[in-house]
């Protein structure tokens, strides 16, 4: 028997789209090896994610979330047992408020908040667009995803592409930085 676990928490920091990315590229590899299918839903400040497997990996996810300095305020809206996995396809498929379709689901569904949502609704909107969207992110896609944000940084002045607002430097895995973005 197989379980599922919802749960929403609150963001500490931001998570911004390159930041998502490798979160997302960390967790594909980890719930492949684990057995765990998940799909995530991320609002501006909050995140809404459903995990699927057997019992123990499920538990053992859950406990890494919920130590994990990115979460807070976690509640686990719903436990349940399942014969089926309803994400299959999705070692961990993700949605944002801007994707375009989380907002056809929302619009065609007539929802404005999707932490209105009672549980179910949230699972069957998130089965819909995560069957919509046919795959689940690979690595390799992650690594070219990462090479063209960064190629469109190095397209800005040498100071807004190197350098963090707060002066860090950017790192952006599998990618050398440029030397005239360093000077």
């Amino acid at each position: 028997m197989l379980k599922r676990l919802h749960y929403e928490s609150r963001i500490t920091g931001r998570l911004g789209p390159l930041a998502l990315l490798t979160l997302q590229k960390k967790c594909v590899r980890r719930n492949i090896e684990s057995g765990i299918t998940s799909f995530l839903f991320v609002d501006r400040q909050r995140i809404f994610q459903v995990l699927e497997g057997e019992t123990e990996d499920v538990d053992a996810t859950m406990e890494r979330i919920a130590s994990h300095r990115m979460h807070k305020d976690i509640k686990v809206r719903a436990i349940m047992r399942c014969s089926e996995r309803k994400f299959t396809s999705c070692p961990f498929g993700v949605t944002t408020l801007h994707d375009a379709e989380f907002k056809r689901v929302m619009n065609a569904g007539m929802q404005r908040d999707f932490f209105k949502l009672d549980v179910l609704q949230a699972e069957r909107f998130l089965g819909i667009i995560a069957s919509r969207k046919r795959r689940a992110l690979r690595p390799e896609e992650f690594e070219a995803s990462a090479r063209r944000f960064h190629s469109k940084a190095a397209g800005r002045t040498a100071s807004s592409a190197a350098h963090t607002p707060q002066g860090g430097k950017i790192y952006v895995p599998g990618h050398q930085p440029d030397k005239r973005a360093e000077a």
